[in-house]
């Protein structure tokens, strides 16, 4: 078997990954919606739909459906971002086929008891209590709400508490009736399965799936926003961000490699300068937070309050220091051997590999060889990487602290000096 994209007639789409020598799959269905498509009044929804799958489906309450999947020896979960909801199992080969059946029960077949309902409304209220006090989870939900002010996606996934308690099951109804449009639906399959049986259970189960009118949201308007909240811990936690290509865009794949550079290891930039030279964090990292029309390069870093300015700073000059000089030819080499090793052992996981493939769709409308990835990551020269740099520092910027009051000034310090470019 090969590597294929298949549409059917109404336009869902399915990828399908051969793995040879496994006897497992990874079998998953992805809706292109989440957060990003909420109004404000029903914000959390797209999550609690996907809280609901566990609920029961196809005739069965939350216990058969439970055990309906744990006879075929499958492990099932959901996953609920901005721009994409997800449903997948782990299953042994003989059994894809079922898998994807259970699948599509959560999403077409739900028990949507109003009882269930309320319940599952508790527990994510208290799964947001719970990452509220995850300072190190918080203060990344307080740099979105300053990034995208007054948007979608500076709401919070989970949702809050005033929009979540109003919430009835006519509004999950709603909710699927405007978004399960057949070319928003991918079926991704990766690892051992029976090709017919996969193909079988797509059409039976979504082939029937209606247009719907196209549902647009709002282009992402990112803010040099500054934010703050004092607590009494032990350490100030801080999350910066610049400017990055979106999703899709072959830019990314030199400002992947910078941030790799910048703060993406033991030897990048930030860990070597700020942790291991000066002593001043005890975590710092970057990372590349890409969307369909908008990016971000990230910094965190948990510190002691007497630290965090000067933390904040450092980081943003050595972004500027990258963007005036670039890289070294040896930072660039080592940047893209870890790309390639992460690609490969991207490769060896199924679940790696289905989630690779329904990115390549949603964003290109095609499935991409690993290689031809590797051949662009390779092609990246230094000036491509300096000038990655550059695109984020000349950028605004956004800063989130949260901890002791004595080291929220690294909030304004920041603010005064990145937010709107070098």
């Amino acid at each position: 078997m090969a590597l294929e994209l298949i549409t059917l007639p109404n336009g869902v789409r399915v990828a399908l990954d051969p793995m040879a020598n496994l006897e497992t799959a990874a079998v998953g269905v992805w809706q292109r919606v989440g957060a990003r498509w909420e109004a404000a009044h029903e914000n959390g929804v797209a999550h609690l739909f996907e809280h609901m799958a566990f609920k029961g489906a196809g005739g069965r309450d939350a216990r058969a459906f439970a055990e309906a999947v744990e006879e075929i020896g499958g492990v099932m979960n959901a996953a609920t971002s901005y721009e994409r909801t997800s449903y997948f199992a782990r299953v042994t080969r003989e059994h894809a086929g079922a898998a994807l059946h259970l699948i599509a029960d959560t999403l077409l077949d739900p028990h949507w008891a109003p009882d269930d309902f309320e319940k599952e409304k508790d527990v994510v209220t208290q799964e947001r209590g719970e990452a509220r006090d995850q300072p190190d989870d918080h203060v990344f939900e307080l740099h979105q709400a300053a990034l995208y002010p007054d948007q979608p996606m500076g709401r919070p996934i989970l949702g809050l508490e005033e929009t979540i308690a109003p919430l009835s099951v006519e509004a999950l109804t709603a909710f699927r009736a405007a978004h399960m449009a057949p070319e928003r639906v991918l079926v991704a399959v990766a690892g051992a399965y029976d090709r017919d049986a996969i193909l079988a259970c797509a059409q039976e189960r979504f082939g029937a799936l209606a247009p719907r009118p196209v549902l647009a949201y709002a282009p992402a308007r990112a803010a040099a926003g500054c934010a703050r909240e004092a607590r009494r811990l032990e350490q100030t936690h801080l999350v910066l961000s610049w400017p990055a290509p979106p999703a899709g865009d072959e830019a990314l794949y030199a400002a992947r490699l910078m941030c790799e550079i910048y703060g993406g290891g033991m030897s990048s930039r930030l860990f070597q300068e700020v942790r291991e030279a000066r002593g001043l964090v005890y975590a710092i990292d970057a990372f590349i937070d890409a969307l369909e029309d908008c990016g971000r390069l990230g910094v965190y870093a948990g510190c002691a309050a007497r630290n965090a300015e000067t933390v904040a700073l450092m980081a943003g000059d050595l972004l500027a220091a990258l963007a005036r000089e670039g890289p070294t030819a040896r930072e660039l080499a080592r940047a893209k051997a870890i790309a390639a090793a992460s690609i490969l052992m991207g490769a060896e996981s199924p679940m790696g590999r289905a989630e690779a493939r329904v990115a390549q769709v949603f964003l290109r409308g095609r499935l991409i060889g690993f290689d031809e990835i590797r051949d662009k990551l390779n092609a990246v020269t230094i000036e491509d990487v300096r000038r990655a740099a550059e695109l984020a520092i000349n950028g605004p910027a956004c800063v989130a602290v949260i901890g002791p009051k004595s080291g929220l000034a690294a909030a304004d310090a920041f603010h005064a000096r990145f937010a709107q470019g070098r």
